[in-house]
């Protein structure tokens, strides 16, 4: 794209001889160079523009790390921008400022810039009016803004699990959370740089930025920390969930045994009175074996003593408040309880 306040010339899939005639004829000239595998291309871009050669090595390399470089006359700058609203995958976008020229240098077409890029086809606002470095600063801002769109995704992600969590606790939740913060974690690497990045455009003293636009440069920086702000949030919203979830799980466990333990602890006199009742002594050898057994109600007496010490074990438990707690009448009697202050520990 080539541009001024009043005129504008885009060309797709120019060659690099294209670029060359393009030069100079208006006051900003922008090369977008999509995909890094012409080599040719790009060094006669370097020779073309002046670029340095380190910083052409940066280029090719796409695993860098966000940050600026002055090259003399020249303002390198590499930035990573979000590939996808559904994931955790960047891309490396490097840029060469210059005082009529902005070259960009991406891995793939699909990008986060088609704003910029709308702006400058129909003119609105004051991009086209304006020098190279506010247009990279509106491509550094895109890219920085691109994360926005995953962050609010993954805050929804994390309102589901919390749900989930509470309501029915599974074992997948647990590898769900951890891979969530695995890709947390992928993002804090990659949004953290770019505040110390911003910044150094900010303060770093270069005719090559003007003072118009470092004021604006100063919203990127704010953006840059609103980012890192809530990728922290994300990450301990992430942990506290999984710590939620093995309190969860935790109680669960307790309700079980507890329930295990009161059926246990209910049989034990039951099956006391079984198992004396049941070791069948002769009562005609001698009068202190088992004259129970000859009684003629021996059985139903036996039988009624048995629920009586069920029914008693089970008044226990619930006047203890062992059990009786959990339905849908415990939960109201504990709501009511608190809202009159007198539920006990």
């Amino acid at each position: 794209m080539a541009y001024g306040p009043d005129q504008i010339a885009e060309q797709a899939d120019a060659t690099l001889a294209d670029v060359r005639r393009a030069r100079g004829s208006t006051p900003v000239l922008w090369v977008g160079v999509d995909g890094l595998a012409d080599t040719t291309l790009l060094q006669g871009l370097a020779d073309s523009f002046g670029l340095h050669r380190l910083a052409l090595e940066d280029v090719i390399n796409v695993h860098q790390r966000p940050k600026v470089e002055n090259y003399s006359d020249r303002v390198f700058v590499v930035v990573r921008m979000a590939l996808s609203e559904q994931d955790a995958s960047t891309e490396q976008f490097a840029l060469f400022l210059g005082p009529d020229f902005l070259l960009t240098f991406q891995e793939r077409p699909d990008d986060c810039l088609d704003p910029v890029r709308r702006r400058l086809r129909e003119g609105r606002g004051s991009i086209r009016g304006l020098n190279a470095d506010y247009l990279a600063y509106a491509l550094i801002d895109a890219a920085v803004d691109s994360y926005f769109p995953v962050l609010e995704t993954y805050g929804e992600r994390l309102e589901d699990l919390e749900l989930a969590v509470v309501d029915s606790p599974d074992p997948e939740l647990v590898e769900t959370l951890h891979l969530m913060k695995r890709d947390l974690l992928a993002m804090r690497r990659a949004i953290w740089p770019h505040r110390e990045t911003v910044n150094a455009l900010i303060r770093d003293e270069t005719p090559l930025i003007t003072e118009t636009t470092r004021l604006y440069l100063r919203d990127t920086y704010d953006h840059a920390t609103q980012l890192i702000d809530i990728v922290e949030t994300s990450r301990e919203i992430a942990s506290g969930l999984v710590d939620m979830y093995i309190s969860n799980a935790s109680a669960r466990l307790n309700e079980i045994m507890k329930v295990l333990t009161i059926i246990a602890t209910v049989f034990m006199p039951i099956g006391f009175l079984a198992s004396l009742y049941g070791m069948n002594f002769d009562s005609a050898t001698s009068p202190w074996n088992m004259p129970e057994l000859g009684w003629r109600y021996g059985y139903p007496v036996t039988l009624l003593i048995m629920t009586l010490v069920a029914g008693g074990l089970l008044a226990f438990f619930w006047r203890r408040r062992w059990i009786g707690m959990g339905g849908p009448r415990g939960r109201r009697r504990r709501r009511r309880l608190r809202a009159n202050g007198t539920e006990e520990g």
